[in-house]
């Protein structure tokens, strides 16, 4: 049996009324992977604290996956952003809910920074080249700061449980610049430069 690997996406929230990352995350499940041997689950995660730490560990224990990517929108990047870190504290913003963590945190006394186990400057230099080669006019960036919303949240309770690699991307909305493919083929490039940087990771 090959890998599994989960990507999702968030459903709408605030201004977001149709939410970029979702979209793209559809989209991905329609033009696949290009792998026959890896396995795409796809999802959309609520906006909501309660549910997503729930889904969450529920996703790891049902699927098992060698790969969990989270996507989510950030309406101020201009490119795709690879999110090095999660943070633990600071998430006292409502959700669709009205609701936040009551101590404001992912996961209680535990660290305050966690870190995507992978090197992502050789994905995203790997993204990138790929990209160029074949024409797809995207840009990738890593970034240090997910927030303190639902994405960092889902991040950070990925990256806790500690299982297999897991990572956060923002995508910027829908058109400015990228296109919904764009940031499909984004992701489906961004999955396959994840599974090889594990691989190699594993072998050292």
């Amino acid at each position: 049996m090959g890998k599994t690997v989960v990507v999702t996406g968030f459903g709408p929230f605030r201004e977001h009324k149709t939410n970029a990352s979702s979209e793209a995350v559809k989209d991905l499940a329609d033009i696949g992977l290009g792998k026959e041997d890896i396995q795409l689950v796809t999802m959309e995660l609520p906006v909501q604290y309660e549910q997503v730490s729930t889904l969450v560990p529920a996703i790891w224990d049902e699927h098992k996956p060698a790969l969990v990517v989270h996507v989510g929108v950030n309406g101020m990047a201009t490119a795709v952003l690879l999110e090095d870190c999660a943070r633990n504290s600071g998430h006292l913003q409502g959700d669709n809910d009205g609701c936040h963590p009551q101590s404001g945190c992912c996961v209680d006394e535990c660290a305050e920074e966690l870190h995507c186990k992978l090197n992502l400057d050789s994905v995203c230099s790997k993204c990138q080249q790929q990209a160029d080669d074949s024409g797809l006019k995207l840009v990738f960036k890593k970034s240090n700061d997910a927030g303190r919303y639902l994405c960092n949240f889902s991040y950070y309770r990925s990256l806790h449980l500690d299982r297999a690699p897991s990572l956060f991307v923002h995508v910027p909305p829908l058109d400015k610049p990228f296109s919904c493919r764009q940031l499909a083929q984004a992701l489906r490039l961004i999955v396959s430069a994840c599974l090889e940087e594990s691989e190699k990771c594993s072998s050292e």
